[in-house]
């Protein structure tokens, strides 16, 4: 049986090809701007060598719309980072400035962060910035909108994935419902560590958070006790089908995107189900292996599966 995967917005990569003279060949220039790179070694005040470099990029995302149309959307980043070859850490700061329109001439929208990396989703039209620092803490990321700008989730990756352009999505195929977003943050991450107190004889462990496009759905937090002298650390999260769930042998997860091929076509939200997040912890007792399920659209903490000494709750967003 063959199964054609239609998702509602549709994104593809430009290459553009260079010819060997400095000048493109072009029979019309609709948008054209430059920038310009730079790259230093100097000594600071200590006596450290410092590597500091400044890397102006453009990339463009095409989305293409139902009624056959395309929307352009050109990113114009420059992201300045610092980083010491005698001692760990690097810093960093990310500009960023959208245009779309048919001639790129309108713009979307700007921002500036504290980032070292940027990285582009062609598929879902994301753009994903992360925050490197040292010593073993774990890379923040975030995915923007490339239409609007709105932060989607921030994230910690787990995946073996060289490169990190998404957290884990839910993609129904044949529909018009936009793709789901869940990542998972732990308190090592150098980004949003947007924990509340933990509960009593606890430690933080990680927040797990799910949202779409233009809207944050939900953000758990999960704590659990730990052994004296012992913190918490995430082993590992991975989404799995949901065993329990009828139908839920026909997603196909690949790259950390599961195709929900059992509700192929859906257009209501509450059919979005059939994958859980499994996470698993050692605070110096053992692993514990914490199970959130997707049900109808949302993380159910009530059929969670949660083992003695790990709390799950749902807070506020």
């Amino acid at each position: 049986m063959i199964r054609l995967k239609v998702t509602r917005l549709k994104w593809v990569v430009f290459v553009a090809l260079a010819v060997t003279s400095v000048s493109f060949a072009a029979v019309q220039i609709f948008f054209q701007t430059a920038g310009t790179s730079a790259f230093g070694y100097v000594t600071d005040l200590n006596n450290l060598r410092q590597v500091r470099k400044a890397i102006q990029n453009y990339e463009m995302l095409v989305r293409y719309n139902q009624d056959s149309t395309q929307s352009l959307f050109l990113v114009d980043s420059r992201l300045k980072t610092n980083y010491s070859l005698d001692q760990d850490g690097i810093f960093g700061e990310l500009k960023m400035e959208v245009v779309t329109g048919e001639n790129l001439k309108t713009p979307a929208w700007k921002k500036t962060e504290e980032a070292t990396l940027i990285n582009y989703d062609h598929e879902f039209g994301l753009v994903t910035t992360g925050l490197s620092q040292c010593c073993g803490a774990a890379t923040g990321y975030r995915i923007y909108d490339v239409a609007t700008g709105y932060l989607i989730i921030s994230f910690n990756s787990f995946s073996e994935n060289p490169q990190v352009q998404h957290p884990f999505v839910l993609d129904v195929p044949n529909s018009t419902l936009p793709q789901r977003y869940i990542g998972v943050i732990g308190t090592d991450s150098t980004r949003d560590q947007d924990f509340v107190s933990p509960d009593a004889g606890k430690m933080k462990a990680a927040l797990v958070k799910m949202g779409i496009v233009s809207k944050f759905y939900q953000r758990l937090q999960i704590d659990m006790a730990v052994a004296e002298g012992f913190g918490v650390s995430v082993l590992s999260v991975e989404m799995e089908k949901n065993p329990n769930l009828a139908g839920s042998d026909k997603i196909e997860i690949s790259r950390d995107i599961a195709t929900l091929w059992n509700i192929d076509g859906g257009s209501e939200p509450s059919g979005v189900e059939g994958v859980q997040i499994k996470i698993i912890l050692n605070g110096g007792q053992g692993d514990k292996t914490v199970i959130i399920p997707v049900l109808k659209d949302r993380l159910s903490v009530d059929q969670a599966t949660v083992p003695e000494g790990v709390s799950l709750r749902s807070l506020a967003i």
